[in-house]
């Protein structure tokens, strides 16, 4: 074995071999993830913003060989160490990782120990898995069932050393077997076939998924894998490029031919005819040019690099680095198509925003970030800009003000007098149905030329018909509830706790639409189809709730004949009395399945698309003819909907996908009003099925005045054909991460909070929201930016009359509880605000040395039109002593971090604010005294108490004393 002089030099050479095995990762990523970023970027680019992108690439691949050299180096040099502590000479050999010998049967001892690893993790996974979802779906207690998924974790860890070594033992048999058969390329005996064949089962595994599982492809990470064998073979090169270093170079005519090769390569990738852009063509392209590459990679043979050029080297790449961070990197469309485009290049820029997010909010400063108070985590782009403060949380430029609450109310025409009836209500939600692909969207005169949905155009031939309609969200979980309630799932809809696999429960505390009903009257049916009804706290409300459909998950489930079949056995027990009846048609939901018993388009996925939505609307036209036979049908309103739409592998998302993003294809739903005798219209401009709500209370006069939505009233659509060119609606999303959207009849704003990176469509021009305008900020930026910044505010700080999810997130500062400790005589504002009480949190105590929190309990005797700023002051003694001069202080804030401040108080609330502090570690006495300072937002102006204060600062309240545990006091009461 060849041995270096000592373990030090060794270790040097292992981190010279770390640092070009990093580079030759690096160098191998940047142009095949720039060339593959381009490609898969689904809009156009300037060549300006392409030159940005390369610079940006390059400058995250310097990133990424930082990473890899520490890793590479970390990694060598602990096996180095732990070498040379088993044996020194060992210690100081040549190699890195020694393998280990090959014993009588031809078996390298290891290799099977890993298979059997890897076997049973994945079995033990999946037994886990499988058991916790089990449970979930048995158990709805959320601490019963976290406590049998805990037993079963720990089961599966007691027995998973056997299960290993059994695993093992079995592995080492078949390695023994196949030995004499395989010999060098033996899988489970050889290092280096091993390897291969896993690197095989992975990429077998991906390709089954892709081809044999369409839906899963949203969350297959391909552009992962392909990263990562890009980096992994640089890396093998680069360990050859060091074991030659300083051998004498070869002719550079090899280098000339294959740098043409890759050339034709490339050029080929982006010309080669959309017939041939199938997965196997790709694949054939991919393949080659990797080859190519290692074959001209291991060509290579390089000279050591002088001090003078390296430091040359380095120099240029914290120029371009610093360069493109600052500026190039900012560029709203360079950034854009990196995160859009590459999840490789997004995780590294996640990385640069960690390193330079110096308060830890999620926002940096650099590459665009734009955090305007880098060392306040409270202040950022992402933050909720908290009303009336004077200060701009958001770093949007200004301050949000409840002057901005009310919501604009649109035109208003009253319902005519001949429609004022004793109407029911037939409200029909399909799932997942796109616009563009039903016959009244333009279907049926299109390229397919399709009929899908001819009995809902006959209905819409009878009906008001709203053309631009965008669904709340982009997923059947937000969707749903809020056409039910007018509210937002996000933000305004109290929800209970999330439930993996299952969507979290809709809380009594809000007003559902049959809970309407029912103010007038009405007798209540459901109809559900899917798992999610069963105990989604969709029954409120509803007298006769039937999910027996959707009792248990299928998602091949055929439904639309018997949601049809209940719909009519309910409405036909009902005739003579007022009723409201929904029902949900599941079926275009994917997995789409084939009917050819009632069309065969073909068995392509969007074919079978098509032929769901034709099966959902012959069935849908069975219970409109049967519906004209009764006698309540000309008293009957039908309002049809969409939850969402879906993806027919527009902007790169995989066909069959929806939830995850807030495009057209996602979000353009149908929306049809069918009122009995009113003349059938067709209106523009953008509406919401969170409409829906306001509508019908307003057609059943239904009085809703102690409600409030987020949808209005469409009667003047309905009646008059008014429609508002110039309304903004609103969508939301927080899968995978959060996003929000703003869109009018013109144009469309998507805004993604992780990354602060926004999208503009002209939808005059650009419908189908292909051509991204952020980045030239034309004048529509501002006005839809400001509209989204504004919806955000005010359905936060909108507070509802009855409940919402932002305000019950502060259920522990609006509570109902009395304080431990009563206070007496403290009022401030003229007596608006009485100071009630204090007293300790749980479990922080009050001790030397301790963070603790003191409350201060407060109740509203009427509304406060002033924002007043609390800070609590503290020190020993009697509540008769003075200030003492080393008084410790909280923070000087407004109630809830100025999410809830007096202002907003209304008469009777019982808030109780919680204030931190830390006792000093030489606090002399057995109690402390508190103290409350008041004053206005800006901190500039004092107000006095009406109750005691002490001799040497009058602005000062005093409020009780509580015990300090020491070692001789007793700690303090609960």
């Amino acid at each position: 074995m060849l041995l270096y002089r000592s373990v030090r030099d060794a270790a040097t050479a292992d981190v010279g071999r770390a640092i070009t095995m990093a580079a030759g990762g690096a160098i191998a990523f940047a142009p095949i993830e720039y060339v593959a970023t381009l490609s898969s970027y689904a809009g156009s680019s300037a060549l300006a913003s392409k030159l940005r992108l390369a610079a940006l690439t390059v400058t995250l691949s310097l990133l990424l060989f930082l990473i890899l050299a520490v890793v590479l180096s970390l990694i060598m040099l602990a096996a180095r160490a732990v070498r040379a502590q088993l044996d020194p000479i060992d210690g100081r050999g040549t190699g890195w990782f020694v393998p280990t010998p090959i014993d009588e049967a031809g078996i390298r001892r290891g290799v099977p120990a890993v298979w059997a690893g890897v076997v049973s993790a994945l079995v033990l996974g999946l037994v886990l898995q499988r058991g916790a979802a089990e449970a979930m779906k048995t158990f709805k207690e959320p601490q019963l069932t976290a406590g049998l998924i805990a037993v079963l974790g720990l089961v599966v860890v007691a027995v998973s050393p056997l299960v290993f070594r059994g695993l093992v033992v079995a592995a080492t048999l078949a390695a023994r077997a196949l030995a004499p058969i395989l010999g060098s390329i033996n899988p489970l005996g050889r290092w280096r076939a091993s390897s291969l064949a896993l690197a095989g089962l992975v990429g077998g595994t991906l390709a089954v998924c892709w081809f044999a599982l369409p839906q899963s492809r949203s969350v297959l990470p391909v552009r992962t894998v392909a990263a990562a064998t890009v980096i992994a073979l640089g890396l093998g090169i680069g360990a050859l490029v060091h074991a030659r270093m300083g051998e004498r170079t070869v002719s550079p005519h090899w280098f000339v031919i294959g740098g043409v090769l890759l050339a034709v390569q490339a050029v080929t990738w982006f010309l080669m005819p959309s017939s041939l852009w199938a997965i196997p063509g790709r694949i054939v392209i991919v393949a080659s040019t990797l080859i190519l590459a290692m074959l001209m990679g291991s060509q290579l043979r390089v000279r050591p690099r002088t001090r003078r050029r390296a430091v040359a080297l380095a120099a240029a790449a914290g120029v371009l680095s610093a360069v493109t961070f600052m500026w190039w990197g900012a560029d709203l469309e360079t950034k854009y198509v990196a995160i859009t485009a590459s999840p490789t290049l997004e995780r590294l820029i996640g990385v640069v925003r960690l390193a330079n997010d110096l308060d830890r909010d999620g926002f940096g400063t650099i590459l665009g970030e734009a955090d305007c108070a880098p060392f306040d985590k409270k202040i950022n782009p992402g933050a909720i800009d908290v009303p009336d403060d004077h200060i701009d949380q958001n770093c949007d430029g200004r301050d949000f003000s409840m002057a901005s609450i009310t919501a604009p109310t649109g035109p208003t025409v009253s319902v005519p007098p001949q429609f004022k009836k004793p109407w029911n209500v037939l409200l029909i939600t399909i799932d997942t149905v796109r616009y563009d692909r039903t016959s009244f969207g333009g279907y049926k005169t299109g390229p397919k030329q399709r009929d899908t949905t001819p009995k809902l155009a006959e209905l819409v031939s009878r009906s008001t018909s709203f053309t631009f309609a965008n669904a709340p969200s982009a997923g059947t979980m937000a969707s749903i509830p809020a056409i039910l309630t007018s509210k937002f799932f996000h933000s305004g809809i109290a929800i209970g706790d999330v439930i993996p696999g299952q969507p979290p429960k809709i809380l009594p505390e809000n007003t559902t639409l049959p809970e309407i009903m029912k103010r007038a009257g009405y007798t209540t049916g459901v109809i559900g189809s899917h798992e999610w009804w069963n105990d989604w706290g969709l029954e409120q409300g509803v007298d006769d709730y039937d999910n027996s459909i959707g009792k248990t998950g299928d998602p091949y489930r055929v439904a639309a004949d018997k949601v049809t079949d209940h719909a009519l056995a309910w409405i036909s027990r009902q005739q003579g009395k007022k009723w409201f009846m929904w029902a949900h048609y599941i079926d275009p939901h994917g997995r789409y399945v084939a009917h050819p018993n009632v069309v065969d388009w073909g068995t392509a996925e969007t074919d079978l698309y098509d032929a769901e939505l034709k099966w959902t609307d012959q069935e849908l036209g069975r219970l409109f003819a049967e519906l004209r036979r009764l006698p309540s049908s000309s008293n009957t309103i039908i309002v049809i909907t969409s939850d969402h739409g879906d993806s027919m592998a527009e902007h790169n998302i995989p066909l069959g996908t929806h939830g995850t993003a807030l495009y057209r294809e996602m979000l353009h739903v149908p929306l049809i009003f069918y009122v009995p005798d009113n003349a059938p219209r067709t209106i523009g401009g953008a509406v919401t099925p969170l409409d829906i709500v306001p509508t019908l209370a307003e057609l059943c006069g239904i009085d809703v005045k102690d409600l409030s939505f987020e949808g209005r009233s469409l009667v003047p659509a309905l009646f008059a054909g008014r429609e508002d060119k110039d309304r903004i609606v609103f969508a939301e999303t927080n899968a995978p991460k959060r996003q929000r959207a703003a869109i009018s009849e013109a144009w469309k704003l998507i805004f993604y909070l992780h990354t602060n990176v926004f999208e503009l469509f002209d939808l005059k021009a650009d419908p189908w929201e292909k051509d991204n305008l952020a980045p030239k900020a034309p004048p529509a930026l501002g006005v839809m930016k400001q509209a989204l910044q504004l919806w955000m505010d005010r359905v936060l700080y909108a507070r509802d009359p009855l409940f919402n999810h932002s305000f019950r997130q502060m259920q522990d500062v609006i509570t109902s509880e009395p304080p431990p400790i009563a206070t007496t005589n403290q009022t401030l504002a003229g007596g608006a605000i009485e100071i009630i009480g204090i007293g300790p949190a749980a479990g922080k105590p009050l001790a030397p040395g301790a963070k603790t929190e003191i409350h201060v309990y407060f109740r509203a005797k009427q509304a406060i039109p002033t924002q007043y700023r609390f800070q609590l002051v503290a020190w020993p003694g009697t509540a008769a002593d003075p200030v003492a001069p080393g008084a410790i202080r909280s923070a000087y804030r407004s109630t809830a971090e100025g999410a809830f401040g007096t202002h907003r108080w209304k008469a009777g609330d019982l808030v109780r604010e919680r204030f931190a502090l830390t006792i000093p570690p030489d606090w002399k006495g057995e109690s402390i005294v508190v103290g409350l300072v008041a004053g206005d937002v800006d901190g500039t102006q004092k107000v006095t108490a009406s109750g005691p204060a002490p001799a040497n600062d009058l602005t000062v309240a005093i409020l009780g004393t509580l015990p300090v545990q020491t070692g001789s006091s007793p700690p303090p009461g609960p």
